[in-house]
């Protein structure tokens, strides 16, 4: 199982247009269920990773959270670690497994403060 993360404040079209390219580069290498989540609290994503037991939780990008960049590493850290969830920030190609579990939190503040193109 996959799991999205879209931000449900934003315009439909984007959240769509996002939605279609998750889906889209997915298909092309996961034939099983793919389930999108849209809760904005990191401790809440958590526990649903927890819950739906995926393989891989997909974000498009890290500046979908409204979330500050320790809470979006914390909450990446606990994936791979815990839960051995694969994570991947499209938009900003990162992906953070157990294997690359320390470069979480400097990638993430990295991002954080790189600006992002409008």
């Amino acid at each position: 199982m996959i799991v999205i993360y879209l931000n449900p404040n934003q315009p439909k079209d984007t959240y769509d247009k996002k939605l279609k390219e998750i889906i889209d580069t997915t298909e092309v290498y996961h034939f099983g269920e793919i389930t999108v989540i849209t809760e904005r609290n990191p401790t809440v994503i958590r526990d649903m990773l927890q819950f739906y037991k995926p393989y891989q939780f997909i974000v498009p990008s890290i500046s979908d959270f409204e979330a500050s960049p320790t809470m979006v590493s914390e909450l990446i850290l606990y994936a791979v670690s815990n839960l051995d969830i694969s994570v991947t920030l499209l938009d900003d190609n990162l992906h953070f497994d157990i294997l690359n579990a320390l470069d979480i939190y400097p990638k993430v503040f990295e991002q954080y403060k790189t600006p992002t193109e409008s």
